[in-house]
């Protein structure tokens, strides 16, 4: 949430917050058209995957462990990517609440998992707590899915209906990609069979055989490779209550085992805890990381950015003017005066404090629109009726899929398209806008030597985590670090409940959210800049600037020299975002190692390295061209000199014998603009990833717009393809000039004659005396 009275939504104003109210932005809602999923966790569904879709890069599995020291020490909290460089032993999830076994007996189950100190089934040696569901990535596969490996995603969701089979379950909806990676599971903590066995505790009176608390938790990871996001993997959680049982007392938790340095080194970390930017950090008492005395050592953050909320104490928890808002409710009835807003209880003194946190007067709005920032539909004839020439704002109905939007084929079948009342799935409404939760806040913090407290001791646990201090700088330096984020207390009531405060019959109890993010910086000014920016994202509902789509890259190895080619899928790319077409260009990287950290050698104004050199550009001729204004702590973006397109380029700098990696880029204009203050402000452009993926073994797998090439000579006697003539007719006049970029695609034809390429131009205009 957090600096909500600190960054504020005062501090949209800030480049891409900026643009938010006055473009189109469509998501698809991240609760409508979804299915409860009743199944249960099973740890024989373990699924261990790898983010590594920016700079920042880690181990993590889909039962909610990040990174893994014990068995994964090289690619634990990885910075940057492609090196060893480590910062991160493990970080484990906690929900832990209190209960009342049928004896009458007060207990507190931890629900966690961890790769050691947890509670565990000392016959099989299974763990007490997370394990995933079933069902949510690919059958035979070893890893969670995640949005742009196909290859990952199962045959269908089993939290989505059939017409979802096959696209993308997105945070942002169906077959909607907007970071760059993001990765979705679901675990739950059925298997703590602990006090099923020991106190005869059942967290739901209609299945007994269900373990644990009965809670269920869906998880995702996001990466943007956006310059300024480069450093930071957000994680987000929403946590339901899948049973009957109401807990008065609940808590979320989060266990950070810092390894700045390496494992080896960890003994030496220091960190300390900024209040200002709710966020613990870590550094290394010692200038060398191990292995191998790598220098400069950077600085780790982990950043608390969404608590749960309270809907229910009449209480503004976030000092945000409103009391008891909820992101779960529908809209029945629009407000004229703030005198009757069931969300305001002083119209004087709340509007006041509406203003002063949101930037912008209360406004006549739909109710469950706590915050008044869902805009209906461009009513350009006065009828109150939205008509085809008329733009969609935040009314593109349920699906949450506009007229722009890939994957759109028409309006929603249940009416919520253009009906002039924001409807869930719909962007800047409910699930999909933050600040409709009365958030707690973080209340607790601590920071301590690893090891004084463990995860097994439920009932210590709850006496550490429910007695945390208030968060304040504190400071800890040449030890083994570790520390624990908690929230306030809350309650988590199970379905009955939750179907009689809400008025309807509800299949689960309630769900809360819980968002981290995992930042880097190499100095503690970068890590905090860093962690600015990362909150400007999560204030901005995770919407971002997205790149073009990737170009299809061919790589040909030749003799002294590698061709590449590739499609324009990326020129086509419709932004969202921008809603327009915003392709500016290509940028070709070559690199001996398959992270094209070697390319990484434009600085910012404080020394750190922040854009890649390219051996190759081209741009559209648009008179876009030179350093894009917008700077990212002083370096700038170059955007081309009007070179024009091309879609092949032939490297023929190259050694025989020598393993390159090679990447092709597409990248936006970026965006400028002057703001009602008259201050310029804007984006800097975006550029699409360039991925390549080395496995333990060494085995590196490119994706479709990187290759991995090695020139080397022809065999004896080969005979390369030849043009040996052209012949032409008509009247236009002209060079024509043809190079074989991929020789194995030139053939013989059943041996009558060569391959014949026909180049036809058609002119459909009836006079040529016209500029064509």
């Amino acid at each position: 949430m957090m600096e909500k009275n600190v960054l504020g939504i005062k501090k949209y104003r800030m480049f891409f917050i900026l643009i938010l109210s006055s473009l189109i932005v469509t998501t698809t809602a991240l609760n409508a058209q979804r299915i409860v999923d009743k199944n249960k966790g099973d740890h024989n569904q373990t699924r261990k995957g790898f983010m590594d879709g920016n700079l920042a890069a880690t181990v993590y599995y889909n039962f909610g462990e990040i990174a893994d020291w014990e068995n994964e020490p090289s690619r634990s909290g990885v910075w940057p990517k492609g090196t060893n460089h480590t910062y991160v032993d493990g970080v484990a999830i906690i929900v832990q609440a209190e209960a009342k076994d049928p004896s009458g007996k007060i207990i507190h189950p931890l629900e966690s998992n961890y790769y050691e100190f947890t509670r565990f089934n000392q016959a099989t040696g299974v763990t007490y707590g997370w394990w995933p569901l079933p069902d949510y990535a690919a059958k035979f596969g070893s890893e969670p899915a995640r949005s742009d490996v196909k290859a990952t995603w199962p045959i269908s969701w089993p939290d989505r209906p059939s017409d979802w089979d096959g696209t993308w379950n997105g945070f942002f909806g169906k077959g909607v990609f907007n970071a760059d990676v993001e990765t979705y599971f679901v675990f739950d903590d059925h298997e703590d069979r602990q006090y099923l066995l020991e106190n005869n505790f059942t967290p739901d009176s209609e299945d007994p055989d269900r373990g644990g608390l009965g809670m269920q938790v869906r998880a995702r990871g996001f990466q943007w490779s956006q310059v300024l996001a480069e450093d930071a993997i957000f994680w987000f959680y929403e946590i339901t209550n899948m049973g009957d049982y109401d807990y008065d007392k609940t808590l979320f938790a989060q266990y950070v085992d810092w390894g700045i340095g390496g494992h080896d080194n960890s003994s030496n970390n220091a960190g300390d805890y900024n209040e200002l930017l709710d966020m613990s950090y870590a550094w290394s008492a010692v200038p060398f990381g191990s292995p191998g005395n790598w220098s400069p050592v950077g600085l780790a953050g982990y950043a608390f950015l969404e608590s749960p909320g309270v809907p229910d104490d009449r209480r503004d928890n976030d000092s945000d003017g409103l009391t008891d808002e909820r992101r779960d409710n529908v809209a029945n009835i629009f407000i004229n005066d703030p005198n009757q807003d069931p969300f305001i209880l002083n119209a004087v003194r709340d509007t006041a404090k509406f203003r002063e946190f949101y930037a912008y007067s209360w406004k006549p709005h739909w109710d469950a629109d706590e915050n008044a920032n869902w805009k209906s539909f461009e009513d350009l004839d006065a009828n109150n009726v939205w008509d085809q020439n008329e733009s969609l704002y935040d009314d593109v109905g349920s699906d949450g899929l506009g007229p722009f939007d890939d994957g759109y084929t028409g309006a929603d079948a249940d009416g919520t398209q253009g009906n002039g009342k924001p409807d869930q799935g719909e962007p800047n409404f409910g699930i999909l806008d933050k600040d409709e939760s009365d958030q707690l806040g973080l209340t607790g913090f601590a920071i301590y030597p690893v090891h004084k407290y463990e995860l097994d001791n439920d009932e210590e646990n709850w006496q550490v985590l429910t007695g945390l201090p208030t968060p304040h700088g504190q400071e800890l330096i040449g030890v083994n670090l570790a520390n624990y984020f908690s929230s306030s207390l809350f309650s988590m009531n199970g379905r009955n409940k939750y179907s009689a405060e809400s008025g309807t019959i509800q299949e689960t109890g309630e769900t809360e959210r819980f968002s981290m993010s995992m930042i880097y910086g190499i100095n503690e000014n970068d890590l905090f800049r860093r962690k600015k920016t990362v909150q400007q994202i999560y204030n901005a509902n995770y919407r971002f600037a997205k790149p073009p789509e990737k170009p299809i890259l061919k790589a040909i190895p030749g003799d002294g020299k590698v061709t590449l080619f590739w499609d324009d899928r990326a020129e086509k790319t419709f932004d969202a975002f921008y809603q327009r077409v915003n392709f500016e260009g290509y940028r070709i990287y070559r690199s001996t190692e398959p992270n094209f950290i070697e390319n990484k050698i434009i600085t910012d104004a404080f020394g750190k390295a922040t854009y890649r050199d390219p051996i190759a550009q081209y741009d559209l001729i648009d008179n876009e061209k030179g350093l894009h204004p917008i700077d990212v702590n002083g370096a700038l973006f170059y955007l081309g000199n009007d070179t024009g397109l091309k879609h092949s380029f032939i490297d023929s700098t190259v050694q025989n014998g020598q393993t390159y990696y090679y990447a092709v880029s597409a990248y936006d204009k970026g965006f400028t603009t002057i703001n009602i203050e008259g201050s310029f402000e804007g984006i800097p452009p975006s550029e699409t990833t360039t991925i390549l993926k080395q496995d333990i073994n060494g085995i590196v797998t490119s994706d479709i717009n990187t290759a991995v090439i090695t020139p080397t000579a022809p065999a004896a006697g080969y005979v390369p393809p030849q043009i040996q003539s052209f012949e032409g007719s008509g009247p236009g006049t002209g060079t024509v000039s043809l190079t074989i970029l991929d020789p194995d695609s030139v053939k013989i034809l059943v041996l009558i004659d060569w391959n014949l390429v026909r180049i036809q131009f058609i002119i459909t205009r009836q006079f040529l005396n016209i500029l064509l």
